[in-house]
């Protein structure tokens, strides 16, 4: 077996969009991780939403937690979605900043990515541009989005400060990052860190949350803190949390 440790960066990543991949495709398979509506529901999303909405939108539904009651995404506004999966966020985020408004969708995975424009198009969104690229290599001028989301994508990338910096050079002067993350009261013992899977369920490459918070200004990102911190069924391990962080873009 192939140590976590043994792995490159394009490895994990490569692990990563695959992984996601089969999650996308493989609607109703069984995975280390919480997958579809029950998680969903049970992090707060609205079951009579989803009653309503065609089931490719939460069936491969795998987030870090629920952003959304923290998402103060205005009409008008251009939003960029990193790790944004089959849509299912991408699609309330559009309520928000309506038809005048800008979305982008950013995912590693191929087949997320086309799950996710199938979706958009069944319910007649046709403001989303949709970029398969890794969230450390953004494919978007500098200062051009007023907020970027995610829900989980920061523990399954493996350069974390490179996906910071990308996210403070593409949000213009005031705009601001609001997303779910999984964080760490402590260190994890390094059994816990032993291979590939570790990494998919959210736990090999967590941050304790006072480094997330501080490699964040470091890299540009102003007055970062917690705005909700809870567990769910994406914190299996005693030592994680799913935390909602904020943080803006100032001169």
């Amino acid at each position: 077996m192939k140590l976590l440790q043994e792995y490159s960066q394009e490895e994990i990543k490569a692990a990563v969009a695959a992984r996601y991949g089969q999650v996308a495709t493989m609607s109703g398979e069984k995975f280390n991780f919480p997958v579809g509506r029950d998680f969903a529901e049970s992090v707060g999303y609205d079951a009579l939403l989803l009653s309503r909405l065609l089931p490719g939108m939460w069936e491969s539904f795998t987030g870090a937690g629920n952003p959304q009651a923290f998402v103060d995404a205005q009409p008008g506004e251009t939003l960029l979605d990193l790790g944004c999966g089959a849509g299912l966020d991408l699609y309330l985020y559009s309520q928000k900043v309506g038809p005048t408004g800008q979305l982008f969708g950013l995912d590693l995975s191929e087949a997320m990515l086309e799950k996710a424009r199938r979706n958009a198009a069944a319910v007649e969104i046709d403001n989303i541009e949709w970029l398969h690229a890794p969230a450390d290599a953004i494919p978007l001028p500098d200062n051009s989005v007023d907020l970027v989301t995610a829900n989980g994508i920061y523990n399954l990338s493996p350069d974390k400060d490179a996906v910071m910096r990308e996210v403070a050079r593409v949000l213009r002067l005031g705009g601001r990052t609001i997303f779910a993350e999984i964080v760490l009261k402590d260190e994890l013992p390094g059994q816990v860190r032993r291979e590939i899977n570790d990494w998919f369920r959210c736990i090999g490459g967590a941050l304790m949350q006072q480094d997330f918070l501080a490699r964040m200004e470091l890299n540009g990102l102003a007055n970062p803190r917690v705005l909700w911190l809870g567990r769910n069924a994406r914190t299996g391990h005693e030592l994680s949390l799913c935390a909602v962080i904020r943080a803006e873009k100032q001169a």
